[in-house]
């Protein structure tokens, strides 16, 4: 079974702050996503390559009090900085790559600032954990995929992933080597190539 990255995480304490210091680094200002069930927000930026894929910078919803369960790249993580923090695959048939994988998919959603919600069927992601080498993966359903908010500017120039043991599926532009978990992503943008470990 082919899978094909989806999208990248950046987690950090506070959205507003990762925004503009992303767009400091990069030139290119994300586009505001919306808001998540479980009490975080999101703002997206596409890529170019690999083409279909985006970043989703992610923080906790400044009109909420609280993160409202366990989500993956917030409440539940020792580290209070910025950090590349998951990632996640598109693959051809979801449910069979969660069968293969012996875990169950989960339906979840997201409002947009149009007012609109968008719903998608995932594996949920590794909680507790501040690198996650593993990553999660997703089905659309037919809402419309956040690599197509604006048209793309950056390009990822390498993806390295550490981890214990290699992940199944790997998709090619993922370079793997063992070790303590981290992730490591280097962009190429409109001010030159930019390491998002200087976040």
């Amino acid at each position: 079974m082919s899978t094909h990255i989806d999208h990248i995480v950046i987690a950090a304490p506070n959205l507003a702050d990762l925004v503009a210091r992303f767009e400091e680094l990069t030139g290119v200002k994300p586009v505001e996503g919306g808001r998540h069930d479980v009490g975080t927000a999101n703002a997206l930026v596409p890529l170019a390559e690999p083409k279909g894929s985006y970043l989703e910078l992610i923080g906790p919803d400044p009109e909420e009090a609280a993160v409202t369960q366990d989500n993956f790249a917030i409440a539940s993580t020792s580290t209070q900085t910025p950090r590349v923090a998951a990632w996640c695959v598109r693959p051809d048939d979801l449910e069979a790559f969660a069968q293969d994988r012996g875990q169950e998919t989960v339906e979840m959603s997201r409002h947009t600032p149009e007012g609109t919600t968008l719903t998608w069927r995932l594996i949920l992601p590794e909680p507790g954990v501040d690198y996650a080498p593993v990553p999660f993966a997703i089905d659309w359903l037919g809402s419309p995929h956040p690599s197509q908010i604006m048209e793309p500017q950056l390009s990822v120039h390498s993806f390295k992933v550490q981890g214990p043991k290699i992940p199944q599926d790997l998709p090619e532009t993922v370079e793997f080597s063992a070790g303590e978990p981290h992730l490591e992503l280097v962009l190429q943008t409109p001010k030159g190539q930019v390491n998002l470990s200087d976040l």
